[in-house]
């Protein structure tokens, strides 16, 4: 019980950055990923390939704001997509992070 009263409220975004980049690697994670075939890393890493192209493609699509897509939505739906772009983005540095720790 006293380990959780040593913990912080909250921690800011800079913070949280720092602690992930310069965090230890879980050992046992990269085993496991040692353990799975070359078949199916490849295949793994084609449709990550393939959802990258095609978030980007998303991303781009609904930064343009085209109002031919757009005319007929709601406000409610509209705030929808604007949080599903900050998602996607998201999604997309989490990939990246992934691949840089990949090539280390």
């Amino acid at each position: 019980m006293s380990e959780s009263n040593n913990l912080p409220q909250s921690i800011s975004h800079k913070k949280l950055s720092y602690l992930m980049l310069n965090a230890q690697k879980d050992v046992s994670f990269s085993d496991e990923l040692g353990n799975i075939d070359d078949t199916e890393k490849r295949e793994f890493n084609d449709l990550i390939s393939n959802w990258e192209n095609i978030t980007k493609d998303v991303i781009k699509t609904i930064s343009k704001r085209n109002k031919n897509l757009l005319n007929d939505k709601s406000s409610n739906s509209l705030i929808a997509l604007g949080a599903m772009e900050v998602h996607l983005n998201m999604a997309l540095q989490a990939l990246n992070a992934f691949n840089k720790d990949s090539e280390e």
